[in-house]
C-alpha cells in the first residue's frame, strides 16, 4: 500500500508541476494558454480563469509534498481535473477544435485521449487520497496520512519515483500519440 500511496502522490505532483511549468516558460506559452481557456470556457473571464488554473496546479505538488496537507492536494488535483474533463466534453460535443494547452504547445486539439488522460489521472488523484485515509486509520494518527512509511525504504520510492515520472510523460503525450491514430480529413 505504500509503495501504491507514493506513487500516486508522485504522479500526480509531477503532472501538474509540469502542466503549470509548462504554460510558465514564456509569454507565448502562457498567451495560448489563456486563448485555449477562452475557447475551453467561453462565459468565464479567460485572464483570471487561467491565472487560477495555472495557480491551483503550481499549488498541487507542494501540497501533495507536505505531510499536512496531502489530502488537499489530491482534492485541488480533482477539482482541477473534473473541470477540465467538462470543458472538454463540451468542447467534444460542441464539435469545436480547441488546441489543447495543457502541458504547452501542441497542436493537437482536445479529443477523446484527453478525457482519458484526465480519468487516469483522477483515478491515481482519488487512489492516493483514499489510500492516505486507510493509511491514517490504520495507523490511528490523523496526522500520519501524508507521511511515506519508513517500511518503503529507498528502493521503494526509487521505484515509486521512476514509474511515476515514466507515466507522468506518458499521459503528458496522450494528446499527440492519440494524434498519430487519429485521422482528420483535410478541407480542400
Amino acid at each position: 500500500m505504500a509503495l501504491l500511496y507514493a506513487f500516486c502522490r508522485l504522479l500526480t505532483g509531477i503532472v501538474f508541476l509540469a502542466s503549470a511549468v509548462s504554460k510558465l516558460r514564456g509569454r507565448t506559452a502562457y498567451e495560448e494558454f489563456t486563448a485555449a481557456t477562452r475557447a475551453l470556457a467561453p462565459r468565464l473571464p479567460a485572464r483570471p480563469a487561467a491565472a487560477l488554473v495555472v495557480a491551483a496546479e503550481a499549488a498541487v505538488a507542494p501540497l501533495l509534498a507536505w505531510r499536512p496537507t496531502v489530502l488537499a492536494g489530491f482534492c485541488v488535483a480533482l477539482g482541477l481535473l473534473a473541470a477540465f474533463t467538462v470543458a472538454m466534453a463540451a468542447a467534444l460535443r460542441r464539435r469545436r477544435r480547441v488546441r489543447c494547452r495543457c502541458f504547452g504547445a501542441s497542436t493537437v486539439p482536445v479529443g477523446p485521449g484527453h478525457l482519458v488522460r484526465n480519468a487516469v489521472l483522477a483515478a491515481a488523484a482519488a487512489t492516493g487520497a483514499a489510500t492516505g485515509a486507510v493509511q491514517a486509520a490504520m495507523t490511528g494518527a490523523a496526522g500520519s496520512a501524508g507521511a511515506v512509511p519508513a517500511d518503503l525504504g529507498v528502493a521503494g520510492l526509487a521505484a515509486a519515483a521512476l514509474t511515476a515520472g515514466a507515466a507522468a510523460v506518458l499521459l503528458s503525450a496522450t494528446g499527440e500519440i492519440a494524434g498519430l491514430f487519429t485521422h482528420t480529413p483535410s478541407r480542400r
